[in-house]
């Protein structure tokens, strides 16, 4: 999905696969889940990892503690938003804490970590905008 300089169209869906005390939900950008067009796209091989990082979501919202190997907190943020990482060997997936749920931003893989951290940290940058505007907009 290419960002434009134009400011995208958010919105928020729960993952109805995931069943827990904390909702996780996914970001939905210009009307397509970032989430969905990743798992659309995945290789037949990557198929049962992707249902693993499905398992660490259910776990996290469940409040369980995982091993740093399969999901953390990700350093170098340039704001107070948390960031955080799923991982399995080849897939990763970006989230950020969220008022009440954790919220899946992106997914990516392992070979192209640093150049999909720097995406999710522009789309994350731009929500944030989002929802900053719509907060003012309510206001007024």
């Amino acid at each position: 999905m290419q960002l434009n300089n134009f400011m995208p169209t958010f919105a928020v869906q729960k993952i109805d696969a995931i069943n827990g005390k904390q909702v996780i939900n996914k970001l939905v950008v210009n009307g397509v889940s970032l989430l969905d067009q990743f798992e659309d796209s995945l290789e037949e091989k990557y198929k049962t990892e992707m249902e693993s990082i499905y398992y660490y979501m259910e776990a996290v919202a469940n409040l369980q503690s995982l091993p740093e190997n399969k999901f953390r907190e990700l350093k170098g943020a340039k704001d107070n938003v948390k960031e955080y990482e799923f991982k399995s060997n080849h897939i990763r997936v970006y989230a950020i804490k969220q008022p009440n749920c954790k919220l899946v931003v992106m997914c990516g893989y392992k070979n192209s970590q640093k150049d999909d951290i720097n995406k999710f940290r522009a789309i994350k940058s731009q929500f944030i905008i989002s929802q900053k505007n719509n907060k003012n907009e309510n206001k007024g």
